[in-house]
């Protein structure tokens, strides 16, 4: 164990005893203070686990302030169907959900923002790096809702705004926040302020610096992971009237880190990511709800090669894109209709600058647009609901080597009908579509020595298409089994059939052959999802639990991106005051036979205690993998970090 872990455990054990001394002094009379802030109590429990819409699961409030000692991996991690591909010595992720990932198959967003940073490697092929520190919710969407192209899901993130920090008949506000633990080599910082003029006008600000180590794995191997993180946040927002507002927002990211060293090829990396949004919302009635946003980001990665006979080496990409949504409310044929609209549409340009690779880049400078119009009607009949729904969607595609273009329609249809009091059925069926991206249908280059062979373009390439149902209960419950208390779960059976899928194929004969992206198989991928929170105010706990199966249908063989069987339980106990939480979470995954990338099964076991300290403050420990267990979690190559401990401190003011 190591010494942080060791003290940050001791400092658990004596805090509260340190805290209830405090209050027993004359000076301070706790039991008059009340917290304001959602995101800062502690005994706001599973409330902050969202289960309302089926295929979504939002986090937010006190469940991100909980779990913020895993980072935002371990949270994403958490949720059915959702698996984590970040390698330790790389800053970017990228989201797996239902076994698919990649090219846009999960759709990423900030604050509305497509994250389609890829390059094409032996890892994820799309990442985006992120600022835990500045997130506010999370929202995981399973389906092809999740966005544009988007067949496997999408995962929305939101940072920090005014509403955030100021509380209710305030006009300024803020917060400060240290963390430190043994994963980082100095405490992280960071600090958001936002004020609110009487004209109408606020302003937020935010920054963080965080500056992460190499870590210790279970089995004793000593893990390169070391990387430094620092972000900056603005946000001006103007209320143009009752009715509408206007919100520009700027941020930037830059993370530093080396990748290669236990490879033996080292290189230093800078991936920066720089955005500016403008956002634009109307709400006059039930018939105008109508939220657009216009953006720019680019996230750009630089690797300098550290060795002589390395490759220096550069990947940018710059998209420009728009959403837009109104949703109105009316009645008609007997029914409430809920009729929402919606427009995305995005370009990205891909530059890639690799001056020693004289055959040819795996990440190919072009351009990709993409678009899609959708329209939803959701019918409420008082205990039935249908949904119709119907998405038109296109792409056009663009390099030195050529070009491509498609379209495609995708309906959709949704039934919910209420059981009983709380507990309602639900099923839908879907079309889905989602375009080839440009490291697929214009690659046209060659894998660096030793593993020499060419990878063509394939302009002819199709989209991938298929269909996607699925059947379900939910439950939402108050005064379940005492006074007060809530329960909610979610059951869900899925199955997604793809056609077309795209894959590497070798083409050609043994001396003159090459490999090309095609459309080689048909895949099925189904599985079961069951997810459910309890709160009664002094206990609360969560379960979220995954059965996964996934098979190429022309060859049989079993699909290596999809998740073992997977079960999250969580459970605690609050303070009489509700001011104290103490809680266990344990994860336990099954094993996948025969596959390269973390196919045993392994366990493990985390502690967690948040405190309210004083009126505006938050005292967080997280101890993970209390065990030390040695594990690799799936599609992962190196193993995750034995015990390690993570305190926190949150001032709002």
């Amino acid at each position: 164990m190591s010494r942080n872990a060791t003290c940050l455990i001791c400092l658990a054990a004596f805090w509260p005893a340190t805290l209830v001394a405090q209050e027993a002094g004359e000076v301070t009379d706790l039991d008059a203070i009340t917290v304001t802030a959602p995101d800062q109590t502690a005994g706001s429990g599973v409330a902050g686990l969202g289960l309302d819409q089926p295929g979504e699961t939002a986090l937010s409030g006190a469940a991100l302030s909980r779990q913020q000692g895993q980072g935002l991996a371990g949270m994403l991690g958490s949720v059915a169907g959702v698996t984590i591909d970040q390698p330790a010595e790389e800053a970017g992720m990228a989201v797996n959900i239902r076994g698919m990932q990649d090219v846009g198959r999960v759709a990423v967003t900030i604050d509305g923002v497509r994250q389609n940073f890829a390059r094409s490697g032996h890892g994820a092929n799309g990442q985006f790096f992120a600022d835990p520190e500045m997130l506010r919710s999370v929202t995981v969407t399973r389906g092809p809702q999740g966005g544009a192209g988007a067949v496997a899901g999408g995962v929305a993130l939101t940072t920090v705004g005014a509403d955030d920090l100021i509380d209710d008949g305030e006009t300024q506000g803020g917060e400060v926040r240290l963390r430190y633990g043994d994963l980082t080599d100095t405490p992280t910082l960071h600090l958001a302020w936002a004020k609110r003029f009487d004209n109408g006008l606020d302003l937020t600000f935010a920054g963080t610096r965080t500056d992460e180590g190499d870590y210790r794995a279970g089995n004793g191997d000593d893990i390169f992971a070391a990387q430094t993180k620092n972000s900056l946040l603005a946000k001006v927002g103007y209320e143009l009237a009752s009715d509408q507002r206007l919100q520009l927002g700027f941020s930037h990211l830059q993370e530093d880190y080396t990748t290669g060293k236990a490879a033996g090829t080292p290189r230093a990396n800078t991936a920066i990511n720089d955005t500016i949004t403008l956002d634009y919302s109307l709400n006059p009635s039930d018939r105008i709800d109508l939220k657009a946003t216009v953006y720019l980001t680019e996230t750009e990665l630089d690797q300098r090669a550290l060795l002589a006979g390395l490759t220096t080496r550069s990947y940018a990409t710059r998209t420009t894109g728009l959403k837009l949504g109104n949703i109105m409310l009316f009645d008609g044929l007997g029914a409430e209709h809920s009729l929402t609209l919606g427009l995305e549409a995005f370009r990205d340009k891909v530059a890639t600058e690799d001056p020693d690779n004289t055959a040819g880049t795996l990440t190919p400078s072009g351009e990709r647009t993409v678009w899609s119009l959708s329209a939803e009607d959701r019918m409420d009949f008082g205990r039935l609901a249908l949904t119709f729904a119907a998405k038109a969607e296109g792409y056009d595609l663009s390099s030195v080597d050529g070009g491509s273009d498609g379209h495609g329609f995708t309906p959709r249809l949704g039934v919910d009908f209420e059981l009983n009091e709380g507990l309602t059925l639900f099923a839908s069926a879907a079309k889905t579509f989602r375009p080839p991206a440009l490291s697929e249908a214009l690659v046209n280059g060659s894998h660096p020595p030793p593993a020499d062979f060419d990878i063509r373009p394939n302009p002819n390439l199709l989209p991938e298409r298929g269909e996607n149902l699925e059947l379900g209960l939910s439950l939402s419950a108050q005064d379940a089994f005492a006074a007060g208390d809530s329960l909610t779960g979610r059951l869900t059976a899925f199955r997604n059939d793809l056609r077309d899928y795209i894959g590497l194929e070798w083409q050609g004969g043994f001396f003159d052959g090459y490999y090309q992206y095609a459309n080689i198989s048909a895949v099925r991928i189904e599985g079961v999802e069951l997810e459910a929170a309890y709160d009664s105010g002094r206990f609360f706990g969560s379960l979220s639990a995954q059965s996964m199966r996934g098979i190429d249908r022309t060859t049989g063989a079993e699909l290596e991106s999809v998740s073992p069987d997977k079960l999250v339980l969580t459970a605690g106990l609050r303070s009489a005051d509700e001011r104290t939480e103490y809680g266990l979470r344990g994860t336990m995954t099954g094993a996948k036979e025969n596959m390269a990338l973390g196919g045993e099964r392994w366990q493990t076991l985390d502690l967690f205690i948040n405190h309210e300290v004083g009126e505006n403050g938050l005292f967080s420990l997280t101890v993970n993998n209390l065990t030390d267990q040695a594990y690799i979690p799936h599609l992962s190559t190196e193993p995750a970090p034995g015990i390690n401990a993570q305190a926190s401190f949150t001032l709002r003011f």
